[in-house]
C-alpha cells in the first residue's frame, strides 16, 4: 500500500530571498529563489477546492491556449493525471505556478521499481522567470524522496527545457521508455525523459516501463 504524502499546510508571510527552501515538520515556508510567493501548498488533487480547481483551469488555459494544445506532439496520447499538486500563489492571491506529482510501480530492466513522477508543470506566461516553478519543483521532488521514498523520479520535457531541469539535478535518460496506451504498450519518443536520483542513483540508460500512461 502506498504511504500517503504528509499534508503540509500553506504558510503566509513576506517574501524574502535567503538561500534554500526551508522545510519544517508539517510546514513548508518559501525562503528560496522565488520572489513574491505568499503561499506554497502541496495538496492531494482530490482535495482541491472548487476555487482552486477554477484557478488551476484558468492557469492551464493561459499556459496552453487552444492553438498550442492543437500543435502539441502529445495531443493524441492518454496522459496520467497527477495524484498531488504543488500550488504557488502570489501576493495578490493568484495561482501563478503548478507542478503535479505521482508515484508509479514501474520497472527498470524488468526489475520492479518505485518511480516518482513530475508533470503538468506550468507557470503563467506573465510571471515566468521569477522562480515560481523552481520553488514548486524543489518541493515536489523533496516530497517524492522524503515521503514516498521513491527509487528515482522521472519527467519528460521538450529539448529546450533540459538545461532548466538539469539545474535541479535531473539527468538525461538515454535508454528506452515504455508506456501504456489504449491501443497497448508503446515506446515513448515524443519528448526527452529525464531522471533524478532517489533511494538509488538515477539510471542513465536501460529500459524503463511505466506500466501505465505517461505524465
Amino acid at each position: 500500500m502506498e504511504r500517503p504524502l504528509r499534508h503540509r499546510p500553506a504558510v503566509g508571510g513576506s517574501a524574502r530571498r535567503p538561500s534554500g527552501l526551508q522545510r519544517l515538520p508539517g510546514v513548508v515556508r518559501d525562503v528560496g529563489e522565488a520572489s513574491g510567493v505568499v503561499r506554497l501548498e502541496l495538496k492531494p488533487v482530490p482535495e482541491l477546492s472548487d476555487d482552486e480547481r477554477r484557478a488551476l483551469k484558468a492557469l492551464s488555459a493561459a499556459v496552453y491556449p487552444a492553438e498550442v494544445t492543437a500543435a502539441s506532439p502529445g495531443r493524441h496520447l492518454k496522459w496520467a493525471p497527477p495524484d498531488y499538486g504543488v500550488l504557488v500563489w502570489d501576493e495578490t492571491g493568484s495561482l501563478v505556478s503548478y507542478v503535479g506529482l505521482l508515484v508509479r510501480a514501474g520497472s527498470l530492466d524488468d526489475s520492479a521499481v518505485r518511480i516518482g513522477g513530475i508533470g503538468s508543470v506550468k507557470t503563467h506566461p506573465h510571471v515566468e522567470g521569477r522562480g515560481y516553478a523552481s520553488a514548486a519543483i524543489r518541493l515536489a521532488t523533496a516530497a517524492l524522496n522524503d515521503d514516498h521514498r521513491v527509487e528515482f523520479s522521472l519527467l519528460v520535457c521538450r529539448d529546450h527545457l533540459l538545461p532548466f531541469y538539469s539545474r535541479f539535478g535531473w539527468l538525461d535518460f538515454t535508454g528506452r521508455l515504455f508506456v501504456e496506451q489504449p491501443a497497448g504498450r508503446l515506446e515513448f519518443t515524443i519528448n526527452r525523459p529525464m531522471v533524478l536520483a532517489g533511494r538509488r542513483p538515477a539510471p542513465r540508460d536501460g529500459t524503463i516501463d511505466l506500466n501505465g500512461a505517461p505524465w
